[in-house]
């Protein structure tokens, strides 16, 4: 069996057996999300967009000390309860479970769950990888679609720049240094960068940032930078 159905399983199994409406395991950049629902997929869409910013925000959660990060977050939505549990620091699992299944249960049921999910760290990880990769290609592709309809297909100076104090703006004094060096390394030609060469600098820049919630601020600003009309 594939490791990835051995993954699936493992979801419906949980679900099952703690009675969740759904239970997803995603990373915090929204590179990846896999979940096993009895309810329809618009329904769980909805929830895990409505739930994104918060759980975004505990997942990143700055204490000041590693050692002292939540390993779990559990709460009333009204006629729901939810749960949260960190994984890693880069992805989570959440359940959503209607009021009847009970408090106690839930707490007692999700933080096995959550343990049985870390065998599968190394998975998710390679599954994230590939839905980044698929997502950089699609990225491509708009931008070749894109460059078939224009003659200019390069980004400005200031798109260039733009760029560079965002990732500076998120990283420090340190960031105009980071951001030479691996212009240089990847040889990129800042003069002539296309968007697809923007988008992989991004991600190349994205793995240098330490916190998530910047990391994620990062993207989303840089994309739009990208995304604006290239000269």
């Amino acid at each position: 069996m594939a490791p990835e159905e051995e993954l699936k399983i493992a979801l419906e199994r949980a679900r099952q057996g703690t009675g969740a409406l759904f239970i997803a395991v995603q990373d915090v950049l929204g590179f990846l999300s896999i979940y096993a629902a009895d309810v329809e997929d618009s329904f769980v869409r909805r929830w895990l967009q409505r739930l994104e910013n918060m759980l975004i925000s505990f997942t990143t959660l700055d204490t000041g000390n590693p050692q002292s990060t939540p390993e779990f977050s559990f709460g009333d939505l009204g006629k729901y309860y939810y749960y949260v549990g960190v994984l890693n620091p880069q992805m989570y699992v959440v359940g959503l479970f209607a009021k009847r299944v009970g408090a106690a249960k839930i707490l007692y049921a999700m933080g096995g769950i959550v343990e049985d999910l870390r065998q599968f760290t190394d998975i998710l990880g390679e599954l994230k990888e590939s839905s980044r990769r698929k997502y950089l290609q699609q990225k491509v592709q708009e931008s070749e679609l894109k460059t078939l309809r224009r003659r200019r297909r390069y980004l400005s100076p200031h798109q260039v720049e733009a760029i560079k104090d965002a990732f500076q703006n998120e990283i420090g004094p340190a960031g105009e240094y980071i951001f030479n060096a691996v212009i240089v390394e990847k040889k990129f030609n800042r003069n002539l960068m296309t968007k697809e060469d923007a988008y992989e600098l991004i991600d190349y820049l994205v793995q240098e940032i330490d916190s998530l919630e910047r990391a994620e601020r990062f993207v989303k600003t840089a994309l739009s930078i990208v995304d604006e009309e290239a000269v």
